[in-house]
């Protein structure tokens, strides 16, 4: 299946002793956004392995990304 949108690297903002509390931030990548054009997922093989997703851009960049927090895909075309 393609991934659509990846949220990764969760991250907590903020205190809980500020008055505004904390909150949780991620980084957000999705097909079409950003010079996005694929994320590929990699699932390991073995127990040495991590689960990570490889993310293409426009100008043939590439880079992974090690830590998944939320994954969607694009809807399954096939009957």
């Amino acid at each position: 299946m393609k991934v659509k949108t990846l949220f990764a690297n969760w991250r907590q903002v903020g205190s809980l002793s500020d008055r505004d509390g904390f909150g949780e931030d991620y980084d957000k990548y999705e097909v079409g956004v950003n010079s996005v054009v694929s994320i590929h997922e990699n699932e390991p093989t073995n127990g040495n392995q991590l689960w990570n997703f490889l993310l293409e851009y426009e100008d043939g960049t590439r880079s992974r990304v090690f830590n998944p927090n939320y994954v969607e895909y694009f809807k399954d075309e096939t009957p």
